[in-house]
């Protein structure tokens, strides 16, 4: 893992494994979820079908390069629900986080807390990394991320990765472990190429 001093920026170590392998074919429905939105109340999938939506995992609250995502996601927002297009983004960090990070950045869109990561397990995207001194020394200022190292040098952490969905649910196209900068742009021009050939609409 580098760090841009200039920048702070935490950029993830390699990957090692995927800790459940599932395959989600475009096309086909996602699967089912529970999760918590910033008022700590339930949601699930069936919740937030009728409409196009993005569903983007990110690894921490406050994390450079997740701050760099959120506010990329702010910025095109406008252009999404004009598509009338949903976003959620989804951590493992709880609602307070979530509530602090939103205010701070002037979120428009719900961060939602998957705290057992059972929707990142089921949708194939948590994963193994190593880790190295230089990167332990870094995260230690991230109590919730130390919380997933274990034998001194493993992370288990999400992978970075966005769905997205049609309003019945179906994938339309999917990233995985992608970078956070210039990632918001790339989901919105995919978007509107499945608009303008009503793609999953």
């Amino acid at each position: 893992m580098k760090i841009d001093k200039k920048r702070n920026f935490f950029k993830m170590p390699e990957l090692i494994r995927y800790i459940h392998e599932f395959e989600i074919e475009v096309g086909a429905k996602v699967p089912n979820f529970t999760l918590f939105d910033m008022n700590n109340n339930k949601f699930t999938l069936n919740d937030i079908l009728g409409k196009p939506a993005v569903l983007y995992f990110y690894p921490l609250d406050n994390s450079s390069g997740c701050t760099t995502e959120a506010c990329e996601f702010r910025d095109v927002y406008d252009e999404l629900q004009e598509l009338d297009c949903d976003v959620y983004g989804i951590s493992p960090d709880d609602h307070e986080s979530h509530v602090d990070f939103t205010t701070k950045y002037d979120l428009p869109f719900q961060l939602c807390c998957d705290p057992s990561q059972q929707m990142m397990k089921d949708y194939g995207i948590w994963g193994e990394y190593e880790l190295f001194p230089k990167d332990l020394e870094y995260i230690k200022q991230f109590p919730k991320l130390m919380e997933r190292v274990y034998k001194n040098n493993k992370l288990l952490q999400v992978v970075r990765s966005t769905f997205l969905i049609d309003k019945n649910a179906l994938l339309i196209r999917k990233w995985i472990n992608v970078k956070a900068q210039g990632h918001a742009s790339s989901v919105k021009d995919q978007l509107n190429k499945s608009f303008n050939f009503e793609i999953g609409f």
